[in-house]
């Protein structure tokens, strides 16, 4: 079995997450993973894989294109999809501009609104029917300083070992 599993990415989060869900898949059970930038992957890519996992960092509210346009392609294979995104600014539950803040609501509660806001519709409009989606952390930068870090291993882990079995 084979995994394709793409991102767009603009500081490197989604690209550490793909990497982290193509290890876990591995781990898993024994599957071969391709772990690749999305504005690379070509048709071959998507003819081989068995299944395949689309994430793109969030920017200014925005997927990377490439993700995006790859998603669209994903979900015409019929192939099983997975769908994750690096959504830090929600995901540190702080409002723009005030980052000493309180973090509101709960993590749960964030990771809904990350999925609710940037993949639910965008995962519509490709027409993709994901067996899986998540939202996880990243980093955000602005004008060359790090505003948060919030991107964390665990929760890619373990979302990846769930859906080691839906992608097959």
């Amino acid at each position: 079995m084979k995994t394709l599993i793409a991102y767009g990415t603009r500081k490197g989060a989604s690209r550490r997450t793909a990497e982290l869900i193509g290890e876990t898949l591995t781990k898993a059970d024994g599957r071969s993973c391709i772990v690749k930038d999305a504005k690379r992957v070509g048709r071959a890519e998507l003819e081989g894989a068995d299944s395949i996992v689309v994430g793109s960092s969030i920017a200014v509210g925005r997927w990377k294109p490439s993700a995006k346009r790859l998603l669209g392609k994903a979900a015409s294979t019929g192939k099983p999809v997975a769908v994750f995104v690096s959504a830090a600014g929600v995901l540190s539950g702080k409002e723009p501009g005030s980052p000493d803040a309180e973090p509101k609501g709960t993590l749960a509660e964030r990771e809904a609104e990350a999925v609710g806001r940037y993949i639910d519709p965008v995962v519509a409009k490709a027409g993709a029917r994901p067996v899986a989606t998540a939202a996880f952390g990243g980093r955000m930068e602005m004008f060359g300083k790090v505003i948060f870090d919030n991107w964390d291993p665990e929760p890619i882990t373990a979302w990846a070992t769930d859906i080691a079995g839906k992608l097959r």
